[in-house]
């Protein structure tokens, strides 16, 4: 018999984005404030927004993508890189799409100034998303229930 695999609990889901934001924030914002040569107030408030936006995004993405997971048998604290990667660019492009009409209208850029603007930004989020939810998932592993030993297993150990 299958035993069911068990996911995050919401707490656990407020947990990890809050961190996740938490720390992406005080990466980020000074970094882009460099980058683009603008004021660290201005980015760190836009930076805010954008972060505020993913808090929302964030943990219902990722409930989806373990719900995903689940259907096919697969533990989401158990992920391949490749199910990582996956993960970590489904939600950048969910990010993105709704990043960039705020970055035009904040910065008062264009599509493609916002757009390059996104793309650095993505690069190094998507690094920092793979890097943080696989020490997270270290750190706070869920653990699954154990399955019984079948009759078989049972006279193999004696």
């Amino acid at each position: 018999m299958n035993q069911p695999i068990i996911t995050r609990t919401p707490l656990d889901r407020l947990r990890h984005t809050l961190m996740f934001e938490l720390l992406l924030l005080t990466l980020l914002a000074p970094m882009m404030s460099l980058l683009l040569d603008r004021d660290i107030l201005d980015v760190g408030m836009l930076s805010l927004v954008i972060s505020i936006k993913a808090m929302l995004i964030n943990p219902f993405f990722n409930y989806l993508f373990d719900r995903y997971d689940v259907k096919h048998g697969r533990i989401p604290t158990e992920r391949k890189l490749s199910g990582r990667l996956i993960h970590s660019a489904g939600l950048e492009i969910t990010l993105i799409a709704t990043s960039l009409p705020l970055i035009i209208w904040w910065l008062d850029v264009t599509f493609m100034q916002a757009l390059m603007v996104d793309l650095i930004s993505i690069f190094l989020v998507m690094a920092y998303t793979l890097t943080f939810n696989w020490i997270y998932d270290r750190v706070f592993p869920v653990i699954q229930p154990s399955a019984p030993l079948s009759t078989d297993a049972l006279a193999a150990k004696h």
